[in-house]
């Protein structure tokens, strides 16, 4: 009993944040404030209809878009080469792969917008892809990893032994088995790259601006309801996302 106390206390202590984010929406006035002297969709309306919002906010579904299809193609063939390469060559090379988020994302904002500037990639849109490609590619190998060590090997020798080469085999047999996790990684790279703010400080530049570097921006210069409803909207979409991505992580036999 003790322990499912202290777990709801922790539980509400991470959750109050978030959830205070609902009521501070609300604020009709220009300021943020707790409780809302008056309730109001005013600041839903204003980021709707505000042509910066929707601009910032169409540049990073595009980009979420691109560094996940990037980091699901690149991602899933890297998957499937490391659980048929040797152990030692799978540890060297997933240390290396999985480097972007075993490093602090400032550092490796650093070391892009090193390369960056010399190519002149900085406030590219494209760049902003690729940038979040590496950023996002591992959180696809780790989801297509898990569903590749469930998959059974005879399928896939099965297929072989018939006469299927390994692109064959690839295309035919371990894709369609493994197309939940594949999915699943797609998900969250896509919802890593949508919420990416440190990368977009670095890179953004003044043309390719992304919805959470507006928002970080607007906490500075202008700190409005504004913001507290689109965290609403975007808590509800993250979470919406996540739990799909969940869903289709969870592990079935083939």
């Amino acid at each position: 009993m003790a322990f499912r106390v202290i777990a709801a206390a922790g539980f509400v202590y991470l959750m109050l944040p978030i959830l205070m984010m609902f009521p501070l929406s609300l604020e009709q006035g220009s300021l943020l404030r707790f409780p809302p002297s008056s309730i109001s969709l005013r600041w839903y309306s204003e980021y709707f209809s505000g042509r910066e919002w929707m601009a910032s906010t169409l540049l990073s579904f595009k980009v979420a878009v691109g560094a996940a299809g990037i980091a699901t193609l690149v991602g899933t063939l890297a998957a499937v080469g490391l659980a048929r390469a040797s152990e030692a060559v799978r540890n060297v090379c997933s240390l290396i792969l999985l480097s972007p988020i075993l490093l602090p994302t400032v550092v490796v904002a650093i070391a892009i917008y090193g390369v960056y500037a010399s190519l002149r990639l900085v406030g590219s849109p494209f760049g902003l892809i690729l940038a979040h490609a590496v950023l996002t590619t591992p959180f696809v190998i780790l989801n297509v990893s898990a569903a590749v060590a469930a998959l059974p090997r005879a399928l896939e020798e099965a297929a072989m032994s018939l006469g299927a080469g390994p692109a064959a085999t690839l295309a035919q047999v371990t894709i369609p088995l493994i197309w939940r996790g594949i999915a699943a990684g797609a998900v969250f790279a896509f919802l890593v790259s949508f919420d990416e703010v440190v990368i977009a400080m670095f890179l953004s530049g003044t043309q390719a601006v992304t919805l959470p570097k507006r928002m970080l921006d607007g906490i500075f210069y202008e700190m409005t309801p504004i913001l507290a409803a689109i965290s609403v909207m975007l808590v509800l979409m993250n979470v919406a996302l996540a739990v799909l991505g969940l869903v289709l992580a969870r592990p079935r036999r083939p």
